[in-house]
């Protein structure tokens, strides 16, 4: 059965409006394909099924916004391996401003 080595919990923050990347693994003796068991990733943000790259743009939310999911991991056997994991995305500001 497939082994995570990305541990549970909080992947890296997201800034809102902004791209986002960071990859999760896991093992197994033979290959392995991601999907998102349940949950959800936000929107303008996927899974590469055969990589783990988890990766796009957050979402421009007017709040900060923690988002829960659980990935699978299923190997060539179908054996399955679930894990949860969150993505916060915090709001701030992105520009400047000028006054004349």
């Amino acid at each position: 059965a497939p082994s995570w080595s990305t541990s549970a919990g909080a992947l890296a923050q997201g800034l809102a409006g902004n791209s986002y990347s960071v990859t999760v693994a896991a093992s197994s003796d033979s290959t392995i394909a991601y999907s998102v068991a349940s949950g959800a990733l936000p929107s303008g943000i996927t899974i590469n099924s055969s990589s783990g790259v988890i990766s796009g743009t957050m979402p421009s939310d007017a709040s900060s916004t923690t988002y829960n999911f659980t990935l699978r991991a299923t190997d060539a056997e179908s054996q399955t391996a679930d894990r949860t994991f969150t993505i916060s995305s915090s709001f701030g500001s992105t520009g400047g401003g000028q006054f004349n």
